[in-house]
């Protein structure tokens, strides 16, 4: 048998190996492909960078002279008008589930303290907390015939399920069904404040944990 040429022996090795492992793959295409990833990468891990470069040289440069832009929230603790009483509320769960604990304080309209407890409660989540924390505190505001009261908690959850955005979860039901309950007929508003603002309901929610019972 007549031997092939070696130009043409050549050209169907080359369309073999094409066809076995796909088109062959460039220097080039190699870079190409590895800055691309890197700059997709840049771009979700430094969202506030405009324009990241392509080329490698350019990407390194703006990163070491890139400067991150920070949100700074202010978080303040606000007085309640005249007539109303004000309570920050929160719990605390240690090992979520586990040792579980609320915290509420009570002020008026000049920030003075009415009311101050933190108190142990069984082995819950700390959504679960949460929940029993403002519906302690309802509970009081009922007894005592308080009408114009202002709920402040740092759980959004909640925030958002007592505004009926959000359908609260099988394991607070029964809590959120009581506070609509408490709530009817009174004066009352929920709202969400940060974390900074929350410290003393906090702080007693943790005093309970670590010390026992508190409550004046």
């Amino acid at each position: 048998m007549q031997a092939l040429p070696s130009c043409v022996v050549w050209e169907l090795w080359k369309r073999r190996n094409s066809m076995k492992y796909g088109d062959a793959v460039t220097t080039s295409r190699v870079i190409y492909q590895v800055s691309s990833n890197l700059q997709a990468l840049v771009k979700v891990r430094k969202p506030g960078m405009d324009m990241v470069p392509h080329k490698w040289q350019d990407l390194l440069a703006m990163m070491e002279n890139f400067t991150p832009k920070l949100k700074v929230t202010k978080v303040m603790w606000e007085f309640p008008s005249a007539g109303w009483l004000k309570v920050n509320t929160d719990g605390a769960s240690r090992g979520n589930p586990g040792r579980s604990s609320i915290g509420f304080c009570i002020r008026n309209e000049n920030g003075d303290i009415a009311k101050a407890v933190g108190r142990e409660i069984e082995e819950t989540t700390n959504t679960v907390a949460e929940a029993k924390a403002m519906v302690e505190v309802l509970r009081f505001f009922r007894c005592q015939q308080y009408s114009h009261v202002w709920l402040q908690t740092d759980s959004m959850l909640l925030k958002k399920i007592m505004d009926g955005i959000w359908k609260p979860p099988w394991i607070i039901y029964e809590q959120v069904e009581e506070m609509m309950q408490l709530m009817n007929g009174g004066n009352f508003t929920v709202t969400h404040i940060h974390r900074e603002g929350n410290k003393l309901a906090d702080h007693l929610a943790s005093y309970a944990l670590d010390h026992g019972e508190i409550e004046c």
